[in-house]
């Protein structure tokens, strides 16, 4: 293509979300997981989260103080807690939640899409279990984990899958994303990095004589794409070896 520059659209994007930490001379806030939290710390979490679910576990440190605070779902009910580094447990109280999304059991969930989601799972159980509207298209949402690692995926009622989503860490990522990331946020930065495999259909078709390309979502989202010059740079081609047949052409009368 001439003039643009091409987009790498395919069935499948792969987007990695780093999302930076607020670091500064006071505060930090970091996602870990429940292997990563010191022992104290996570056996108490352990014994008040039962046979329930651990959502997510975030470590704040304030003035050199760090705390653990995590969520958790025990008997179907979303609970936070606040520990500290040596285990003693500072509060705990029912989870407050925020925005248009309607929580769910994963029973609640229709068919369709609880297979989808059980099949991305493969045997992880699935935790909340959340349902909102994109594009005008009603999704269901639901997070598992796998070795202490959360996973997310959503999916439409029929059970589409819309996108994946992985916390990862900074060691499993391409050594090109690890240099992206000290480039822009410095070397040795905390950062949490998100896998994301997104669904989309590129599609490509010719209007009014001239080829162009759009993307296609599976709520039915459309984002239009630049028209497709390959045909024009094989025309030039054409005229080019054309040309070069011309002067071919003249030279040999220039020889007679």
């Amino acid at each position: 293509m001439r003039g643009t520059t091409r987009r790498p659209w395919g069935i499948g994007l792969c987007v990695a979300a780093v999302v930076p930490l607020l670091v500064g001379a006071l505060w930090v806030d970091e996602e870990v997981s429940i292997n990563q939290v010191p022992e104290a710390v996570r056996q108490t979490i352990l014994r008040i989260v039962g046979h329930g679910m651990i959502d997510e576990i975030e470590m704040e440190t304030e003035d050199g103080v760090t705390i653990y605070e995590a969520d958790l779902v025990v008997e179907g009910k979303d609970i936070e807690i606040r520990v500290a580094v040596d285990g003693t447990l500072l509060g705990r109280h029912r989870a407050r939640h925020h925005g248009d999304a309607d929580r769910f059991t994963v029973d609640q969930l229709p068919e369709a899409a609880r297979a989808t989601l059980r099949r991305l799972a493969r045997g992880a159980k699935l935790i909340k279990a959340e349902r909102e509207r994109e594009d005008g298209v009603i999704v269901y949402e639901a997070e598992w984990q796998v070795g202490g690692v959360k996973h997310e995926a959503s999916v439409m009622t029929d059970g589409t899958l819309i996108e994946t989503e992985q916390l990862v860490s900074a060691d499993s990522t391409p050594a090109s994303v690890r240099a992206a990331i000290a480039t822009h946020f410095g070397l040795g930065a905390k950062v949490v990095i998100e896998k994301k495999m997104v669904v989309v259909y590129e599609v490509k078709g010719k209007i009014d004589g001239r080829m162009r390309e759009m993307l296609v979502f599976p709520t039915g989202r459309v984002q239009a794409g630049d028209e497709d010059d390959d045909e024009d740079d094989d025309d030039d081609d054409d005229h080019d070896d054309d040309d070069h047949d011309d002067d071919h052409d003249h030279d040999d009368d220039d020889d007679d």
